[in-house]
């Protein structure tokens, strides 16, 4: 299965806001003061099944947080309704009454290092189409609340 390209949406959603997070210079191997906690952002996805996708992300987060169906939306890439496991039209944004639920997927922690789960979507997810997939508000365990976003990719059904 192919790996999906993954790309930051810092600054282009309403709902998320921006957050500071750690630099490295890779010549000292120093780590900089961050500001806030680092937050887990989203480094692959890919789809698994006719209807799941796996999300890993490149730290642990919290698992209330990570099977919580309200911290993921999938766009649309291609039309303005959004149709299949999409909740988002191309040009809609995000917000808090359209990102996935509990009715159209579940969702499952997988593997040991609490870094990846599994969506299972109640309906096959549309060969050919594209999507975007977007998740905001997940933190790592024992982290404050955040508002901000984690990440998102751009996939093709399969």
């Amino acid at each position: 299965m192919k790996k999906l390209l993954v790309t930051s949406i810092l600054g282009t959603l309403m709902a998320c806001t921006m957050v500071t997070v750690p630099q490295v210079d890779a010549r000292s191997h120093q780590t900089y003061a961050e500001p806030v906690t680092a937050i887990p952002m989203l480094t692959s996805l890919r789809q698994i099944a006719p209807n799941q996708l796996q999300v890993t992300y490149d730290q642990p987060v919290d698992q209330v947080k990570g099977i919580d169906p309200k911290n993921y939306w999938i766009q649309s890439t291609s039309e303005q309704t959004p149709t299949n496991i999409a909740t988002l039209g191309m040009n809609d944004s995000v917000n808090s009454t359209n990102s996935l639920t509990a009715a159209n997927v579940s969702i499952q922690t997988t593997g040991s290092k609490g870094q990846s789960f599994i969506l299972t979507f109640k309906q096959n997810i549309s060969k050919g189409m594209a999507f975007k997939m977007i998740i905001c508000f997940v933190t790592k365990p024992g982290a404050p609340l955040y508002t901000g976003d984690n990440g998102s990719a751009a996939f093709v059904g399969e």
